[in-house]
Formats: C-alpha cells, structure tokens, sequence
C-alpha cells in the first residue's frame, strides 16, 4: 500500500474512533485491537468513549511493512487524553490497529503538549536520508544506553528534546523546579549517563513496526519493566537520589516511542506512556 493510502487509512481511523463509528473503517475479516496491551473487541474501549476532537503530534507511515502511526492527543469523555495509534494494512483492509492511552500521571501529562511538530513532517532529501537498519540502530542504541547508563553509546544530537505525554524531560531546567541536582535541563545522552535510570530492570519485547525512511522516523513499541526493588539511585556527580514515589511500585510502562534521525544522530524523542501491573505483556509479542 502507497503512503498516501496508508495516511487515509490513519486519518479515517483516528476520526472513526472520535466519532465512535467502526464502520468507518475498511476492517478485515479477523481484524484485531488491542489498548494498553489488551486485546479489545473493536468498538470497546476508545471506540465507545472517545470525542470528537483530536490534535496531532507527529505521523508517519511504512508503504514496506504496510504500517502507519500517529501522535497525538484527544478527548474521552470530555477529558483530554494522550494517544499513540499504529494500524497495519493487508490488502485494502486494516488487520491491526495498536493503541498505548495515558489518561493522566502525577507527573507526565500534558496533552497540550502534543500540538503539531513541524520537524517530523519535514520531508529528508533523498540524498540525505537514513537507512531502515541506521533508524533501527539508532532506536536500539537508546534503548541500550537506558539499560547500561550509557549515554556514550546513544548516537543523539546535543539538542535533542525528549517530549513524553506532552511534557519536555530534557533541556528543560524548569520541570524540576527547585530540584538540587537538574536532571531534566540536561540532554537526553548525558541524563542517560548519569546512572538515574538504574531503576529500569530491562526493556524488552521491542518492536519498530513503522520505519518512515522520507521523514527520517522510527516508532517502537517497549515495555521498561520497573521492579521497585529501589528507593535510591546513584546518581553522577550527585551521590544518592532518592527515587520518587511511582517508582516504588512493582509496574511495567508501556510506551510507543518515536525517534526523529538527522544525519545519524537522535534529533527528537516523543513518547506516549503509562503505567500498568509489573510484566504485563504488550499484546503483540
């Protein structure tokens, strides 16, 4: 399928959801749906309360895997809530449609947050784009880096903002607030380096289901499973952290993850979480 199918396809099916209309939707035969990891039939879930009313972050689309994805937030129930979608097409019917939901954290959340990014609609010159294996890299690498508090392994711009639920957790010193040492004003390598991280047990059942090599994005789909077995980290440079609150309960996030790559290089970080019980599968392994 031709990327212009493959974006009406997303385009149809964010609006059928905020219109609560499946039918809206060219569904195959055995067509599957899950939500934060759960298979749902379609028309539960989303599909029964959504709003008409959405604002996108960031689309791509993969005519060789046959997929698509989409950012952004919309309204359940009158209520702002952020969404990451991916659907996969086989033939001229939607099989699979893919959804992580957060509809709120105590310190993540900001769907205003999610208004359109300029740069990932931003089409890379032939010349210029990145293979399907060095966006694969790329997105693995951070992956990596997180696991091993490693930021010298994670090949990212210096300027390269990380958005996740609408909200800047790096280069951005104000989302601390008074906080000593200021994680969140760091880039995205060096916060990695400084062992915070070291709470996260392992990220696994990592998938990357839309590679768009003419926007020079990637998105996978993770789960970081966090233990609780912490109450601080060590922290470079800092000595003891204590770990905040959330930490110290046994979950798994699930979070779909967008990487912008520029001239192999990690650019931009977007990410839609949230928190749901400890090894939980994702749905798809």
């Amino acid at each position: 399928m031709e990327r212009r199918e493959l974006i009406g396809l997303i385009d149809r099916t964010i609006g059928a959801i905020t219109q609560r209309e499946p039918g809206r939707v060219p569904l195959a035969t055995s067509a599957r749906y899950t939500e934060n990891g759960q298979r749902l039939a379609i028309g539960k879930g989303l599909w029964a309360t959504a709003n008409p009313a959405s604002s996108r972050r960031a689309l791509l689309a993969d005519p060789v895997s046959g997929q698509a994805g989409w950012l952004g937030a919309i309204s359940e129930n009158g209520n702002p809530v952020v969404l990451a979608l991916r659907l996969k097409a086989t033939g001229d019917a939607v099989s699979e449609i893919e959804t992580v939901v957060c509809r709120g954290h105590e310190r993540i959340f900001n769907p205003a947050g999610m208004a359109p990014r300029a740069a990932f609609d931003a089409v890379v010159p032939p010349r210029e784009r990145a293979s399907r294996r060095v966006l694969l890299d790329a997105a693995n690498a951070y992956f990596d880096g997180i696991e091993q508090s490693r930021g010298d392994i994670i090949p990212c711009a210096d300027d390269c903002a990380r958005v996740e639920n609408g909200v800047q957790t790096t280069l951005n010193p104000e989302l601390g607030g008074k906080q000593a040492y200021p994680l969140w004003g760091m880039p995205v390598a060096a916060q990695i380096d400084t062992g915070y991280y070291a709470y996260i047990e392992a990220i696994r059942d990592r998938r990357y289901p839309v590679i768009d090599e003419e926007h020079g994005l990637i998105m996978g789909v993770v789960a970081f499973d966090h233990p609780a077995t912490m109450r601080s980290v060590h922290v470079k440079g800092k000595g003891e952290v204590v770990l905040p609150a959330f930490t110290q309960r046994p979950t798994t996030a699930l979070i779909a993850e967008l990487f912008q790559v520029r001239g192999g290089k990690i650019a931009g970080i977007e990410a839609v979480l949230d928190f749901f019980p400890y090894g939980m599968a994702t749905g798809w392994q």
